[in-house]
């Protein structure tokens, strides 16, 4: 019923546009690309944004059962990110207060009071004010606090768009020339069962200079990160497929570009997927600066989608094995 309900939401009209615009490239039928997408749904339990992620209307239905589809992963997070756990991780200011050694950085909530909040402004010329619960980097915005002009109505919108607001993170200045107009950020994705650790994937998302944000969702393109050497590897990718191996912005060419502060990285990350080890794979964003890195939030049960596109195969296998690991350690409980 729940794949049911998602299917009966998806805009089937635009989509079969994006098959038209598709088609004049792969020179298949839309008609047929349409009719496959559905068979795809039923088998795989895909969506449609995967087809067209993982190119489905290029693969053979023995590569498409690789890849951990949306609805393989609603199954698989449901053992290895329990829902319980959610509010653990989404909501920002719990995250902050739960992760405080991580997040190296100060924020203040409407709860706070007005006198925290004004207090706050005045020490900071540029904070970034965030939703309390929010996906994707939306409604993400940085504002120079000497612009406010009410800052009493400015207090009162927080309560009423329940947002908060953190300290700016300065960028290092070597990752910045990937893009110094965003928070360019790596994606790890560690895998946490008994207290032991290793991260999974790693990817790096840059923005596209039209936000502070990076987000793969908001215009930023990806690039995978080769873990053992701690650098970029291959070009980057948009949400749209399209690939380059230069940064759309600066134009530095990211294939072998090193990552600042990698084994920090490393390290950090493997230490916080210990602290609650009831959620077993989550997805870290991790902000680079001139003292180190520090997490900008952590993802239970994070998105499979721009680590398959950029690692251009299917993680479900990978996550098989992870599954059956968690069941076999929970019968020995």
């Amino acid at each position: 019923m729940g794949l049911l309900k998602f299917a009966l939401k998806g805009n089937y009209k635009n989509y079969y546009n994006k098959l038209k615009e598709l088609s004049k490239i792969n020179h298949k039928n839309p008609i047929l690309m349409f009719i496959d997408t559905g068979l795809s749904c039923l088998i795989c339990k895909s969506g449609l944004q995967d087809y067209l992620n993982y190119k489905f209307y290029e693969k053979s239905w023995k590569e498409r059962k690789n890849y951990a589809t949306i609805g393989y992963q609603h199954e698989f997070y449901k053992i290895a990110a329990h829902w319980d756990y959610a509010p653990f991780f989404s909501n920002k200011i719990n995250f902050h207060k739960n992760f405080k050694k991580f997040v190296k950085r100060d924020y203040v909530s409407y709860e706070d009071g007005f006198e925290n909040v004004k207090k706050f402004l005045y020490e900071h010329s540029e904070v970034v004010r965030k939703p309390i619960n929010g996906l994707g980097g939306a409604n993400v915005e940085k504002i120079e606090t000497k612009k406010i002009k009410d800052i009493k109505d400015f207090y009162e919108k927080l309560n009423e768009d329940n947002c908060f607001l953190e300290e700016l993170v300065i960028q290092n200045k070597e990752w910045s020339k990937l893009n110094p107009k965003s928070l360019n950020t790596i994606r790890v994705v560690t895998y946490c069962l008994n207290g032991k650790t290793k991260v999974l994937y790693a990817v790096a998302r840059i923005g596209s200079g039209k936000s502070i944000v990076d987000n793969f969702h908001q215009g930023g393109v990806g690039v995978k990160v080769n873990i053992e050497k701690g650098c970029l590897e291959g070009n980057t990718i948009d949400k749209e497929n399209h690939e380059s191996p230069l940064t759309n912005v600066t134009n530095i060419k990211v294939d072998g570009f090193k990552i600042p502060y990698w084994k920090e990285i490393m390290e950090m990350t493997k230490e916080a997927s210990k602290v609650n080890d009831n959620v077993n794979i989550v997805g870290w964003d991790v902000g680079i600066t001139d003292n180190g890195p520090l997490i900008i939030e952590g993802n239970r049960g994070p998105g499979m989608d721009i680590i398959q596109v950029l690692y251009k195969r299917g993680v479900k296998p990978d996550l098989e094995e992870i599954k059956k690991e968690i069941l076999e350690s929970r019968n020995h409980e």
